[in-house]
């Protein structure tokens, strides 16, 4: 089963109850296993490419070694004192380091980064940001007022993107210096979208829309026995690796 046709009601919801119950133990395995598993879905049962995987990858993995080092230094508890580490002169501090329990603190806090950041590429590249909120409004009960609110929003990005482009070359042609930390082309870009953003509600209004009262749908997502199943199937997964596991 492809990904994308899980419910993204239901794939939201398993994603949040793995999180969780990660959250509660100190397995570098497991988590290795979550994210190895994640990116292997994605790879083969997505149609996310390589190329999106690795660019949101980069942060989480500089996030990740970042917390390996902080973990390494920094953390408490470890089993040799300080002066211990300090008579073995002919050993680099790394090494010194690594020789006490710090080494698998920075492993679980490292790894664990790694795990939430592999579930939320599984959700974010295999999920439809329309076929979401529509999810949301027939499994969830989300109202229509936020969920078509949502929708407008989602749609303004990219001509908010081309304002802020617009307002840039505006100034330089004008002379106007600004800096790429400059709030002037800002202001100005969100000026706009608020009268875009006006313009939309006024227009919903015009055609009669209304979230209490009842209407069709182009299309209705719903909830069958494989988005069960691997809910189920993940959820359990996790568990059977919290008990089963050992490091």
């Amino acid at each position: 089963m492809k990904l994308e046709r899980w419910n993204p009601s239901l794939k939201a919801g398993t994603i949040l109850i793995s999180v969780i119950l990660l959250s509660f133990q100190y397995l570098v395995s497991l988590n290795l296993l979550v994210f190895g598993i994640s990116l292997l879905l994605l790879l083969f049962c997505s149609d996310a490419r390589p190329r999106q995987i690795g660019a949101i990858l980069i942060p989480a993995a500089v996030a990740a070694f970042g917390l390996f080092v902080m973990g390494l230094y920094y953390s408490r508890g470890s089993s040799i004192t300080d002066s211990q580490l300090s008579s073995i002169s002919a050993v680099p501090y790394a090494v010194r380091a690594a020789m006490s329990q710090n080494l698998y603190s920075a492993l679980q806090l490292a790894t664990r980064l790694l795990a939430y950041a592999g579930l939320g590429i599984l959700f974010a590249l295999s999920t439809d940001g329309e076929y979401f909120i529509s999810s949301l409004m027939h499994q969830c009960r989300l109202s229509p007022k936020f969920a078509y609110g949502i929708l407008a929003a989602f749609h303004l990005m990219p001509g908010m993107i081309r304002e802020f482009r617009s307002v840039r070359t505006a100034f330089a042609v004008r002379g106007v210096h600004a800096g790429a930390l400059s709030l002037k082309p800002i202001f100005t870009m969100l000026v706009n979208s608020v009268r875009w953003s006006e313009s939309v509600a006024m227009a919903m209004e015009s055609k009669g829309f209304c979230g209490e009262a009842p209407r069709s749908y182009y299309a209705v997502p719903k909830v069958r026995w494989a988005d069960w199943a691997g809910s189920f199937g993940c959820i359990g997964a996790i568990i059977a690796g919290m008990l089963f596991l050992r490091y």
